[in-house]
């Protein structure tokens, strides 16, 4: 049975790179890449985005980057899941060297975010829900604050209670030079900070800015090897009791022990989806995750809400940063840790991909 690797993996920080096209990101990504490993016998590039149409008028972008990066013959493909798109990418590559189709794939996450106001990146955001919400003005913001209510009612916790995810986030983030935002907050801050659909505020929310992270998929084991134990997916509609039917699907699927040893880390889009997968994939009891964040290796680079959101480049970072903490190389927080579970997603948790890691 062939076994499938992540072998080498690299990113940039997340940021607003208004000097840059999306096609720079990629490259600055790729010149750390390629300055430490071998990438001269790729079969395949897989490249994660969600939005270069719509925020770049920019298609045919898989080609183009491998045009960019000095691969111009090697066969490239794009997919697209929205903010889950990097899960998807790796599901596809996963699969295909599992079969043995290929024996080494380079997935590329990338997208560029910043170059138009919030307004306009946020209404091509809000095409992920259906056509009725679209239409009628509902936003991803407003979907999680019915959850963040409803969740709020069934546990009788406040916002006080949502913050502490993100102070914890914010303090990892000081320690990763990869980072947005890379500054602590406190109580006073997260709960004072702007309404964005009440009771969401803006210290509930994922930063989102541009990126670029890259791993190398191999059916060959090298010194710096992450053995893929297992890629499940799951879909299903959000339900506002609240719970992630998706996420608890991944759960019964992956079938993993989560251990002290463990490394975790979520697509933390809002507070409310935070609590929800911590709860859901069977790390903390139901209504109480966000009280024991001290207590689990979780989202030690900062997480989306403080290391930030790369929209279909998230998955990406969150795969480099498991690499790089399973093997030691983690330039920021580190953990002592055997495996990792990565959950990847889109903003609201429809879509999910639960990845399944050990050295």
């Amino acid at each position: 049975m062939t076994e499938v690797y992540i072998n080498s993996s690299s990113m940039i920080p997340i940021d607003r790179y208004y000097e840059y096209d999306i096609y720079d990101l990629v490259i600055e990504a790729y010149k750390n890449f390629e300055g430490e490993y071998d990438v001269n016998n790729i079969d395949l590039i897989v490249v994660a985005n969600a939005y270069s149409q719509k925020l770049n008028n920019a298609s045919l972008i898989a080609p183009k980057i491998a045009e960019k990066i000095g691969k111009p013959n090697v066969p490239a493909i794009k997919v697209d899941n929205a903010d889950a798109s990097g899960g998807v990418a790796l599901l596809t590559a996963y699969s295909m060297i599992k079969s043995g189709m290929v024996n080494s794939i380079l997935i590329i996450g990338v997208e560029k975010q910043s170059d138009y106001p919030s307004k306009y990146l946020y209404d091509a955001i809000a095409t992920n829900l259906d056509d009725y919400m679209y239409y009628n003005g509902i936003s991803s913001h407003s979907v999680a604050a019915l959850l963040m209510r409803q969740y709020m009612k069934k546990y009788n916790v406040d916002g006080n209670y949502f913050a502490n995810w993100a102070i914890k986030m914010h303090k990892n983030a000081t320690e990763n030079p990869f980072a947005y935002l890379r500054f602590p907050v406190d109580l006073n801050t997260v709960i004072n900070s702007q309404i964005i659909s009440d009771p969401v505020r803006l210290f509930d929310v994922g930063a989102r800015a541009d990126g670029a992270a890259i791993v190398l998929l191999s059916s060959n084991k090298t010194e710096s090897s992450v053995k893929i134990n297992r890629i499940v997916s799951a879909q299903a509609r959000y339900e506002f009791s609240p719970s992630l039917p998706s996420v608890k699907m991944l759960r019964n699927k992956l079938g993993m022990r989560l251990t002290e040893k463990t490394g975790i880390d979520i697509h933390d889009s809002y507070s409310i989806m935070a609590a929800l997968m911590l709860e859901e994939s069977g790390v903390f009891e139901s209504g109480k995750s966000l009280y024991n964040l001290d207590n689990v290796n979780v989202n030690l680079s900062g997480g989306l809400k403080a290391r930030g959101h790369a929209g279909g480049a998230t998955t990406l970072y969150q795969l480099a940063e498991a690499h790089m903490q399973l093997i030691g190389s983690f330039k920021g927080k580190k953990a002592n840790v055997d495996d990792y579970l990565v959950i990847s997603s889109d903003d609201l948790g429809i879509v999910s991909y639960g990845i399944s890691l050990s050295r």
